[in-house]
């Protein structure tokens, strides 16, 4: 990722070491929050997630809703935008009790 969090094509060791670096960890995680006890973490994973082999759309964001140890949500993304935008939506699913949010 970029010094303007624009994902940028890397081999798998300029990966490795920008993962493993010190960076500031706002290029790392986009939102990370506990309400009502449940964890909501968003963050680069830097690996595509997408599995399409028709589509060169790398999804390199997850969030994530933890009840204790277990995952309750999950949702992936491109962007840091979107990846912001999903972690809003899904703080929004927790504070909702975790029922169906209303998109229209």
């Amino acid at each position: 990722m970029d010094e303007n969090k624009n994902v940028i094509p890397s081999s798998l060791e300029e990966w490795a070491n920008f993962i493993e670096s010190k960076f500031p960890t706002n290029y790392r995680h986009v939102g990370d929050e506990i309400i009502d006890g449940k964890r909501v973490s968003t963050v680069f994973i830097g690996l595509t997630y997408n599995f399409d082999p028709f589509s060169h759309v790398p999804i390199v964001f997850e969030t994530m809703v933890f009840d204790n140890k277990h995952g309750i949500y999950q949702d992936r993304y491109s962007t840091w935008q979107e990846a912001e935008e999903g972690h809003k939506k899904a703080v929004e699913w927790v504070k909702n009790g975790c029922k169906e949010l209303d998109n229209g």
